[in-house]
């Protein structure tokens, strides 16, 4: 019995030896198989719609934006506002950026 416990605990100590250590093969793994943390760009933008022809009907709109930077972010939202609200004028934006999250992209 206990050169069956001696035999095993052998054993177990030489596979751990010749693993790496989990965070060193995470990163090793990782860098293998193209696997990174892409974080885009993403603004909060806020807007006010007017209604043409009408000085008192307004309608306020918010998105969350990829873009480059707050002005290419303004500019995408006004595109995509003129093509929802037909009948509408964008009055006033407001870009604010978002705090970055993780996710996993694969570039194998």
């Amino acid at each position: 019995m206990r050169t069956g416990f001696i035999a095993v605990f052998a054993a177990t100590l030489i596979a751990a030896a010749s693993m790496p250590a989990f965070a060193g093969s995470f990163d090793v793994r990782s860098a293998r198989v193209g696997w990174q943390v892409h974080q885009p760009e993403r603004f909060m933008v806020s807007g006010v719609l007017r209604k043409n022809g009408a000085a008192d009907v307004i309608k306020p709109i918010q998105a969350i934006v990829v873009a480059g930077d707050s002005d290419a972010a303004v500019k995408d939202f006004a595109r995509t506002a003129q093509k929802q609200y037909p009948g509408y004028s964008l009055i006033a934006t407001l870009a604010s950026p978002v705090p970055n999250v993780g996710t996993c992209v694969n570039s194998i």
